[in-house]
């Protein structure tokens, strides 16, 4: 059945975007130590990160209105996807800015997540159905720190130091992105190529045919912005994910400057905090 399918999709989707879009997180104490950047760049880049997340989810709630989820889902993660695997690329705090900035776009996945997962659902069962797929979905935000700095990041350290034992840390972490940004690809393509809009079908073949009136992502958005309660979910919304991104962003930073630690065990404690969305959003 087509609501059973686009459950998995859509939470796998949010999943990969989360990998990318935290990624970096826990690589920031190494990449500023390489690049010799001041707490304020490395602070300035996690905002860009933060607010490009915020400015696109904007967009994509009128976007999911007139083109549907799934192509909203598929493109936002190959635009994140490609940067995060050019993290190699960077030498300087702005260009670490910019690139977070880009990457940061793959944080708006969560409206077409819980716009696709809602329109496959009925309103008995889909407050359930959007906490399991945001759940298991911001799991991603866990598991990149235990997965990027624990597991990849002194894997690829291993694997440089056979061949260059002198800077086995710069190359891991300028290469270890590319990962998340493969996965995020990949996960476009199977979300595009296999999925549907709705349970009825695709919204461009509905339209075509005449089964649905054409949507303007303008007045959409115009509507949502003129309803106090927007606005009222808008100031609920920023205090408790507001902490959550801060805390995803700053905890290997803290954990090592403040305790000696190196990246790898940092980032294992602080995989702990993103592991509670596991329980709190799914269940």
């Amino acid at each position: 059945m087509p609501h059973a399918f686009i459950k998995l999709p859509s939470r796998i989707g949010f999943f990969c975007a989360f990998l990318a879009w935290f990624a970096i997180a826990p690589l920031l104490p190494e990449i500023a130590w390489t690049l010799d950047l001041s707490r304020d760049q490395i602070w300035n880049s996690s905002i860009c990160s933060v607010a490009a997340g915020v400015v696109f989810r904007v967009l994509s709630g009128p976007l999911s209105d007139k083109y549907g989820a799934r192509w909203v889902m598929g493109v936002t993660l190959v635009v994140a996807g490609i940067p995060c695997m050019c993290t190699g690329f960077v030498n300087s705090g702005p260009g670490l800015s910019v690139l977070r900035t880009v990457i940061g776009i793959g944080g708006s996945v969560f409206v077409p997540m819980q716009y696709w997962t809602s329109s496959m659902f009925t309103r008995e069962v889909a407050g359930t159905a959007n906490s399991l797929a945001a759940g298991w979905g911001n799991l991603g935000g866990g598991i990149t720190q235990i997965l990027i700095g624990s597991i990849l990041f002194p894997l690829f350290k291993l694997i440089y130091g056979e061949t260059d034992p002198d800077e086995p840390a710069e190359k891991a972490w300028r290469t270890v992105c590319v990962v998340p940004g493969f996965f995020c690809i990949l996960c476009a393509w199977g979300i595009i190529r296999y999925s549907d809009d709705c349970p009825k079908g695709n919204y461009r073949k509905r339209e075509r045919l005449g089964l649905m009136p054409s949507v303007s992502a303008e007045k959409s958005l115009k509507a949502a912005s003129l309803d106090r309660n927007t606005w009222l979910l808008i100031a609920q919304y920023a205090c408790c994910f507001g902490v959550e991104l801060t805390m995803s962003n700053a905890a290997v930073l803290y954990f090592t400057e403040e305790f000696g630690l190196s990246t790898e065990r940092a980032s294992a404690i602080a995989s702990i905090f993103g592991w509670m969305n596991l329980f709190a959003r799914g269940k």
